[in-house]
């Protein structure tokens, strides 16, 4: 490879020489037994074979330590040291096992540890992952490294036009709620006061309530379909359309609901909220009117909802409008715009200056769901948007539940990927929600979780056909302002300069990059790093 004097290509060629380049980049592990003299038992676990782990005797000197271990047939690798921990490099062919003994022979030696191996747990197991590109977008597979959504309960409530309760995907998710129908309209079908909810199980009048709550809330490691971002979250249908106006499309123009019916049903969500059977309740209103002021029963409505302490969410609207719809302008309701898979604004999103206040943005471009009659299906709008920010809330409050809503959307806002304007704006709002960030602010404790390498990239293999992005994941020390993203060849050729955290595998002349091994920098202004991956077509 010629010269060419960049730091950059430098950086990267160092790089390759200490990550090995076959196809495989397998870790090599060891099975290791550790005897407990309190139980008589062996155990085993798993580690990294060829090293291990030493902190040298108090007044030996790195230089010396590193003699002696040379004189023994060890050696420190480049790794800085951690904690006044090193890392070394066994012998040739020596096993962890004997090479703990040897090393604890030696007088420079104070403690040697095996390099405990690390497997991934919270990535499960739904044949349909690949096909939803928000997840990596949001880094949904870190944030669920901390919580899935059932430390403490959480349930989701989708105020929409009901939700196929026989889906394969909503399992046992309404076993403590009541799944209610509001109906809409002053010829009420039940009552006749205009005022109330009555219970049904949970049905649909059409399909979109069902594709809400699976971005929301599908069940996740269950070995079909998709994964909802709270996939440990319950779920209650609030149906507030009519089955008889509404065709599985939710297509006609008499499909439609009011104000009092989204009134009635976030009155009945306020009296149960942290409740035993319910839990916190996020509410999600992925419904809209353009163009409408909130006033009268729908902002009472809001306020008893608000005043219980419930976090409500609702669609921005996908009018390309310059004013956000109603309910999304409400006093108390978190509005949320689209986003597409390359962190652009969607074409379609309203955007409105109290975005700057109270709003967020989340993927709504092509979001991979659930449908009727236990399918799956693409969506698009900001009605899909809404869900993932309230499952990222259904997320968070499960791991942190003496929280309160403003708390919790501190932590969502806070943490949120800023894509417009510097700072909060009347298109973004506070960002596109970064789930792995906020779990992080969650739990600053827990930082040192299994997978928070300094950057790395997720799916690896990466498959552009049916992954459609690959997502890099940050540690938090590398969090920052000015991300640069540079992708290149395993030769160190620049491919792609991004300023955003996912990739679908395009060159700058936006041709398709082939298959191969590819190396990538992360920069900001607080620190950079590199990784690698391989792309597959």
């Amino acid at each position: 490879m010629p010269k060419t004097g960049k730091p950059e290509v430098f950086l990267l060629a160092a790089l390759l020489c200490w990550l090995p380049v076959s196809g495989a980049f397998a870790l090599r592990t060891e099975r290791f037994a550790r005897f407990a003299p309190a139980t008589g038992k062996t155990s085993y676990m798993e580690v990294a074979g060829g090293v291990a782990s030493v902190k040298f005797s108090s007044g030996v000197s790195t230089s010396a330590a590193g003699a002696a271990l040379a004189a023994a047939g060890f050696s420190l690798s480049g790794r800085p040291p951690l904690g006044g921990w090193y890392l070394v490099n066994l012998p040739e062919a020596v096993s962890v096992s004997h090479g703990l003994s040897a090393l604890k022979g030696l007088s420079c030696v104070a403690e040697a540890e095996p390099d405990k191996v690390y497997r991934a747990k919270k990535v499960p197991d739904d044949p349909y992952l690949s096909r939803q590109y928000a997840l990596p977008l949001v880094q949904a597979f870190g944030a669920w490294e901390y919580e899935t959504g059932s430390s403490s309960r959480v349930t989701v409530a989708v105020i929409d036009s009901g939700i196929e309760g026989t889906h394969p995907e909503f399992a046992g998710k309404f076993s403590d709620s009541v799944s209610q129908f509001c109906d809409p309209g002053g010829d009420k079908e039940i009552g006749t006061d205009n005022s109330s909810c009555v219970a049904q199980a949970p049905t649909q009048a059409c399909f979109h309530g069902t594709a809400v709550a699976g971005v929301a809330a599908a069940a996740g490691d269950n070995a079909i379909g998709v994964a909802g971002l709270s996939w440990g979250a319950r779920l209650v249908s609030m149906k507030v359309f009519r089955d008889a106006d509404c065709p599985d499309d939710c297509g006609s123009s008499a499909c439609g609901t009011d104000d009092w019916a989204m009134a009635d049903a976030l009155g009945f969500l306020a009296a149960r909220h942290n409740n035993a059977s319910y839990g916190k309740i996020v509410a999600n209103l992925s419904v809209g009117c353009p163009g409408c002021d909130c006033l009268g029963p729908m902002q009472a409505g809001v306020d008893a909802a608000v005043a219980a302490g419930m976090l409500i969410f609702a669609a921005a609207g996908n009018g390309a409008d310059a004013v956000i719809d109603s309910p999304a302008n409400c006093s108390g309701i978190i509005a949320v715009g689209a986003t597409d898979a390359q962190d652009k604004l969607a074409s379609f999103s309203s955007t409105d200056s109290t975005m700057a206040v109270k709003g967020l943005t989340a993927p709504g471009v092509a979001v991979y769901t659930t449908d009727l009659n236990g399918g799956y299906s693409s969506v698009s709008g900001t009605s899909f948007s809404s869900p993932l920010a309230a499952g990222l809330a259904a997320l968070l409050w499960s791991a942190k539940p003496s929280y309160t809503a403003a708390q919790i959307f501190g932590l969502m806002k806070n943490s949120a990927d800023d894509l417009g304007a510097q700072g909060p704006d009347r298109s973004f709002g506070w960002g596109r929600i970064n789930a792995l960030k906020a779990m992080r602010l969650a739990l600053p404790g827990a930082k040192g979780s299994p997978g928070s390498g300094k950057a790395a990239a997720y799916p690896n293999p990466f498959r552009p056909k049916t992954q459609r992005l690959v997502s890099f994941t940050l540690s938090d020390a590398l969090v920052g302002a000015g991300l640069e993203v540079k992708i290149y060849t395993s030769e160190g050729e620049l491919v792609k300069k991004l300023t955003t955290l996912a990739w679908d595998g395009s060159n700058e002349a936006g041709a398709a990059a082939a298959s191969g091994v590819y190396l990538f920098r992360v920069k900001t202004d607080k620190d950079s790093a590199v990784g690698k991956f391989a792309l597959i077509r």
